[in-house]
């Protein structure tokens, strides 16, 4: 989502006039925020103290983002030198401000198709209805906004025109998706996109164990655009932490979800997030989650030590009552038990042909890119490949985070 905004906006300064350069050379410094965990926010002051330095006559810093919405203005009075505070969307305004405050006419303007590249997002969704007891998004992002279906369809196809090998959809609580204008949820939608011309692959994230439904399962499985790629938080495998959390679903019917997927597309990629540490969680309710880990066999697990975000439920009205170290006990702990699940996993894959979409080169100029799993995958001895490719890649060794294999004959 963070991306989606940085792309937006940057998108517009581009079509005013303003080329990216370096920050020693830039008039203008601008900083996207996040503030989903204590240390995405702390990483945000941290940049506006070093910024400070860099601050000079005649040139700008601004923030964005979700701080915005939690801070305000009280982000102008912590940090005197910072010039503008900018909310989520309302890019236009800030523009518009910039372009009377300096002379830019001498630059070459670069034109706004050039922000396109081999993926592209689109926002669906903007804010959340759900209410999880730890999570700040519905305060920063607000209440769920849905984008037109027409809408997000023209955009996808103009990026494809641009030039875009992927789309990927985007909402906090993607699944929630609906039509405003009555054409259907996130099912139908997917649908219409993947008959757009050119289009390689398609993407869609977040989802929610409370509002996926079997049709969109089995819109994926049929489909030759759609990867076969679900991003699932669970957050707990513990149902009375679940309840705690204000999920909305026990761990019953994630199971089910994810043996419906699996039966649908034996080899789909599962990816899910776990908090450890919630309020209340006890020995026994963490044992829970570490085995469900164990018994999914996610992909990829991204495990986060609970911090207490102000204005939640869950800071204002539970105790944090699990020590740090604790914490990072479970963290830890988890962590090792997920790299062995994925060497294991990643290990499967040797000796198939896989299909890559290539994104780019690595540090050793090795092109990669990402399978239809949403695993990544490096090309060795793939000189002639360029991004954008398709490449068939049979996989002859394999690690906990990627593939590496040579073009299939």
């Amino acid at each position: 989502m963070n991306s989606a905004d940085s792309e937006s906006l940057a998108r517009r300064m581009l079509a005013a006039g303003y080329v990216e350069d370096s920050l020693e050379r830039a008039d203008v410094a601008i900083l996207n925020s996040c503030v989903v965990r204590q240390a995405s926010e702390d990483r945000v002051y941290s940049k506006l103290h070093e910024l400070k330095e860099w601050k000079s006559p005649g040139r700008t810093i601004a923030v964005t983002g979700c701080i915005v919405a939690k801070e305000g203005d009280h982000l102008k009075h912590r940090f005197p030198h910072l010039d503008a505070v900018v909310p989520i969307g309302q890019y236009e305004s800030f523009v518009t401000d910039l372009e009377a405050r300096y002379d830019y006419a001498q630059g070459e303007p670069m034109p706004a198709a050039g922000r396109t590249g081999i993926s592209h997002y689109v926002r669906v969704i903007q804010g959340c209805d759900h209410n999880c007891t730890f999570c700040i998004v519905p305060r920063v992002r607000g209440r769920e906004q849905h984008v037109p279906l027409q809408a997000v369809v023209a955009e996808c196809r103009q990026a494809v025109a641009e030039g875009a090998k992927e789309i990927v959809l985007l909402g906090q609580n993607v699944d929630d998706y609906h039509d405003p204008d009555g054409h259907g949820g996130l099912a139908a939608l997917v649908r219409e996109v993947q008959l757009i011309a050119g289009l390689k692959r398609l993407r869609f994230m977040t989802s929610h164990p409370q509002d996926l439904e079997s049709e969109l399962l089995e819109v994926m499985a049929g489909s030759d655009v759609v990867c076969r790629e679900l991003q699932l938080p669970v957050q707990s495998g513990d149902d009375t932490v679940l309840r705690r959390m204000a999920r909305g679903y026990q761990t019953r019917h994630y199971r089910a979800i994810v043996d419906n997927a699996r039966r649908l597309m034996p080899d789909i990629g599962l990816v899910t997030d776990v908090i450890v540490g919630f309020p209340g969680e006890s020995e026994a309710a963490y044992l829970n989650t570490r085995a469900l880990v164990e018994e999914m066999e996610f992909d990829v697990v991204h495990i986060a030590m609970y911090s207490p975000r102000p204005g939640t439920f869950a800071a204002t009205r539970m105790d944090d009552d699990v020590p740090h170290q604790e914490k990072l006990r479970r963290l830890n702990d988890l962590l090792a038990l997920q790299r062995e699940i994925a060497a294991r996993k990643t290990a499967r894959w040797l000796g198939r042909e896989v299909e890559v979409l290539i994104e780019g080169r690595d540090e050793l100029h090795r092109p990669y890119g990402r399978i239809r799993q949403g695993k990544r995958a490096i090309v060795l001895r793939g000189r002639d490949v360029a991004p954008g490719d398709v490449v068939n890649l049979r996989v002859i060794q394999a690690t906990a985070g990627q593939l590496l294999g040579l073009p299939a004959a």
